[in-house]
C-alpha cells in the first residue's frame, strides 16, 4: 500500500479515537456536575397540626404566614353565633328576615329571598353545612344591626382569643369588593379559632353531617368538606374556603380514640391537594402521636408522708388533678414520674393544702406537673402533747 494512504489511514483512526474520548469525557462530565433537581415544595402555602385539647403544635408549615381565609371567615360567625345562644342572648327559634342586601349574595347560598323569614337555627344549619354566604349575611345583620357592627365583634373576638395574624372585613369570605381590604388570617390563628368552635357541639352536630334539608326538606344542603367526611374515619368537621386568589383552605377535625386533632390547609392548588394533605397531616398525627393521662384528681400519690410537730406523724398526699400529655408513641414507655415533697413537713397543715408536686418527665424533661396536696387536716402539738411522752 502507499506509504501515503497508510498515514491517512492512521490519521484517521487516531482522529476517531480522540473523538471517542472527548464524548466519553464529555457524557461523563455532566453525571459530576448536574445540578440537583429542584426539592419540590409542598402543595399549600401554609399548614399546621394541632392537638385540640392542649394546642399542642405536632408539625407546622409556614403557621404564621398570613393568608387569605375565604369562606373560613364564616367560623367566627358560627362561633359567636353558638357563643350567643349559649349564654342565651340568642336562640335558635327566634325569627330572622331577609333583608335586599342579603338576597343579593353571591357563591355558595341557599337563594334566600328579600322579606322571607327563617328561624336562626336554620340559617346557621345552612352556613354551617353549605356555607351559605346569604344566610351568614343574615345572622350578622340580626345579631349586630350591621354588618360593620358585626365585623368590629369578630375581629375583637379575635384578639381575645390571640389571633394576632387575623384581620376580618367581611362576614362571608368572599373577594373584597373594589378600595375593601382583604380578609386575612393564618394556619395557627384558624387552628385557634377551631379550638373555640368545637366546644359547641350546637355547631359540631351539624359539621359532621355531609347533607341535610331545608325549606322543609325541599332543598338540600351539601356540606362543602363532605369527601372527607365520607372517607376519612373520625372526621366531624370543620369548614373549607375557596376562591381563586385565596386558593384551596380547609379547616379540618378528627377524633380518634381519646385523641381530637385539627388540621389546617391554606393556599393549596387544587381542592384534591386540599384533601389529600389534609389526610396526611391527620394520618401523621394519629400514627405518630398519643395520649396519656397521669394522677386523677384526689388520687393518693407514693407513699406516706411525715409531719413534724404534728398530732399524726404521717399522711396521705392527692394529685389535685390529672395531667393529660400528648406524647410521641415511641416515647411512651419511657415517661416517668417524679414526686417532690416539701420538707420536713411542719404541723399545723390544712386538707387542701400544697405540699409539694409529681411531674411526668421524660428522661430530665418535664412534660407536666401537678400539685400534690394533703389528704387531711393535722393539728400541732400543744406544749402538754409533748410532755405525753407515753402517747408516743
Amino acid at each position: 500500500m502507499h506509504p501515503g494512504r497508510i498515514g491517512r489511514i492512521h490519521l484517521f483512526l487516531l482522529s476517531v479515537s480522540i473523538l471517542f474520548l472527548l464524548l466519553a469525557v464529555a457524557g461523563a462530565a455532566p453525571a459530576a456536575k448536574r445540578a440537583a433537581p429542584a426539592t419540590k415544595g409542598p402543595a399549600y402555602k401554609s399548614a399546621i397540626l394541632m392537638e385540640a385539647e392542649t394546642g399542642k403544635v405536632l408539625h407546622e408549615y409556614q403557621a404564621d404566614e398570613k393568608g387569605i381565609p375565604a369562606s373560613i371567615v364564616k367560623m367566627m360567625v358560627m362561633l359567636l353565633t353558638a357563643e350567643a345562644v349559649k349564654k342565651g342572648v340568642l336562640s335558635l327559634d327566634q325569627d330572622v328576615t331577609v333583608s335586599a342586601e342579603a338576597s343579593h349574595m353571591g357563591g355558595s347560598q341557599v337563594y334566600l329571598k328579600e322579606g322571607e323569614i327563617f328561624p336562626l337555627g336554620t340559617l346557621l344549619k345552612a352556613v354551617t353545612i353549605s356555607s351559605a354566604n346569604d344566610a351568614s349575611y343574615s345572622i350578622a345583620e340580626h345579631m349586630t344591626g350591621t354588618i360593620e357592627a358585626m365585623v368590629e365583634l369578630m375581629n375583637a373576638r379575635a384578639k381575645e382569643l390571640g389571633m394576632t395574624n387575623t384581620l376580618y372585613t367581611n362576614v362571608h369570605g368572599l373577594p373584597p369588593a373594589p378600595g375593601q381590604e382583604l380578609d386575612q388570617t393564618s394556619a395557627r390563628d384558624t387552628a385557634i379559632l377551631a379550638r373555640e368552635v368545637i366546644k359547641h357541639p350546637l355547631i359540631m352536630k351539624w359539621t359532621r353531617r355531609w347533607k341535610d334539608t331545608i325549606r322543609e326538606g325541599k332543598f338540600t344542603l351539601f356540606n362543602t368538606n363532605r369527601n372527607l367526611l365520607r372517607t376519612f374515619r373520625g372526621m366531624d368537621g370543620i369548614k373549607t374556603g375557596y376562591y381563586k386568589e385565596a386558593g384551596y383552605n380547609l379547616c379540618g377535625t378528627a377524633k380518634r380514640k381519646n385523641l381530637r386533632l385539627i388540621s389546617v390547609v391554606l393556599g393549596a392548588s387544587t381542592r384534591k391537594a386540599r384533601d389529600k394533605e389534609t389526610k396526611k397531616l391527620l394520618l401523621q398525627g394519629f400514627r405518630l402521636f398519643e395520649r396519656k393521662s397521669f394522677f386523677a384528681k384526689n388520687a393518693v400519690i407514693g407513699k406516706p408522708v411525715p409531719v413534724v410537730g404534728g398530732k399524726k406523724k404521717m399522711i396521705k398526699v392527692v394529685a389535685s388533678g390529672p395531667v393529660s400529655l400528648i406524647v410521641k408513641r415511641l416515647d411512651a414507655s419511657k415517661l416517668k414520674t417524679r414526686v417532690n415533697i416539701q420538707s420536713p413537713l411542719k404541723a399545723p397543715i390544712k386538707k387542701g393544702q400544697q405540699v409539694g408536686e409529681v411531674s411526668v418527665v421524660l428522661g430530665e424533661e418535664v412534660l407536666g406537673q401537678t400539685p400534690l396536696l394533703s389528704s387531711e387536716n393535722v393539728k400541732k402539738l400543744s406544749w402538754l402533747d409533748r410532755l405525753k411522752f407515753w402517747k408516743r
